[in-house]
């Protein structure tokens, strides 16, 4: 079994700490340490590091190297360019194939907390297992503790099988990031799970797929792995990479999946997205803290709580009657904006890319 870890996004809900040369999962902002190296460090107690394998940009690699140097060189597949994760997950998928044929990968993203590890690994294992036995996708799928506005849910019906006491359920639909009121139905309702995005996968049946139902970037995925190992494989990866369609795996191959080739399990894992500075905020917040505080930066608070402030270097921030509020200070710029609006910080992204890109670069 391969574990695969994703981590070439830019992590665009979570300006100003994340920029395109240095995104969010690279930056030391979890108690001194990056979310990568929370997540390498998860797996690490039970996977050797010859096990692991990392997906992400060529220009991250150094960033791998130096957090996870126990990670053998030749485990980090690069992508030549960003083309979404249709191409990233087949890139990687035939690369596992042509090193260790039909191996067992689980894919894992890099950035998300999860509180109980140990229960994680476990399902982790369970899912692999079955999916060895049986051919079959295992999606991990955690039950939820509130109803989410901020993640994608997944319906679950009939329970098809168990593994290492974990039920093995059918998907009946997967669900974008609903409103308020789908979001409370959903978590009344006792049937759906919030959608994580790990699951396990065998590589030489996931190349199948990509065969019949993404036969384009199926065929640039054989020459790659054809020419793995060889003087020209930089050539032809950049070469087939870029005819890519840059489009989800969800949109681009898994909605055209037969449904009986996906389950699920339900976990509960203490599970945490952190993909805006609010679900940040929420992973983080302890037991009678008022205010989570990261980076260098010293603060004094006067009637202020419920607030985040993430800053560099020994600068002083003061907040003064303020709730709710997100502060993130970094050398090149300042954000500072209501929790509740720290979605539109993507909105913001955007507008910098097109008429300030030198702030998010």
């Amino acid at each position: 079994m391969k574990v695969i870890i994703f981590c070439g996004g830019f992590g665009t809900r979570m300006w100003p700490t994340s920029t395109k040369s240095y995104p969010k999962q690279f930056r030391t902002i979890v108690k001194g340490r990056s979310f990568f190296q929370h997540t390498f460090e998860r797996f690490k107690k039970a996977y050797e590091p010859k096990d692991i394998l990392v997906s992400t940009e060529a220009r991250y690699k150094q960033f791998i190297l130096d957090q996870a140097p126990e990670i053998p060189p030749e485990n980090i597949i690069l992508e030549p360019e960003r083309r979404d994760n249709l191409g990233a997950i087949g890139l990687v998928t035939a690369i596992v194939e042509k090193r260790f044929p039909g191996e067992v990968m689980f894919f894992s993203w890099a950035d998300h907390f999860i509180g109980k590890v140990d229960d994680f690994i476990k399902a982790v294992k369970a899912a692999c297992e079955y999916t060895k036995k049986t051919g079959i996708s295992v999606s991990l799928n955690e039950k939820p503790t509130y109803p989410s506005i901020h993640n994608g849910w997944v319906e679950f019906g009939d329970k098809v099988s168990e593994e290492e006491g974990f039920t093995v359920y059918k998907i009946v639909r997967h669900i974008e990031k609903p409103d308020e009121a789908k979001a409370n139905e959903f978590f009344k309702a006792g049937k759906y799970l919030i959608h994580t995005g790990y699951a396990s996968w065998r590589s030489d049946l996931m190349l199948s797929y990509y065969k019949d139902y993404a036969p384009s970037v199926y065929e640039g995925l054989v020459k790659i792995m054809d020419s793995w190992g060889k003087e020209n494989f930089e050539e032809v990866l950049k070469s087939e990479y870029a005819k890519f369609e840059k489009v989800s795996v969800d949109i681009g191959l898994f909605e055209k999946l037969p449904t009986d080739l996906r389950l699920t399990m339900a976990t509960e894992t203490e599970w945490e997205d952190a993909g805006t500075w609010e679900l940040f905020y929420k992973a983080m917040i302890e037991p009678n803290q008022e205010n989570v505080i990261e980076g260098e930066v010293k603060t004094m608070f006067i009637d202020s709580s419920g607030n985040l402030i993430i800053g560099e270097g020994e600068k002083m921030v003061s907040v003064i009657g303020l709730k709710n509020v997100v502060v993130i200070d970094t050398h090149g710029a300042l954000l500072v904006c209501n929790m509740d609006d720290t979605a539109k910080v993507k909105d913001l992204f955007k507008r910098l890319e097109e008429e300030n890109p030198e702030f998010v670069d």
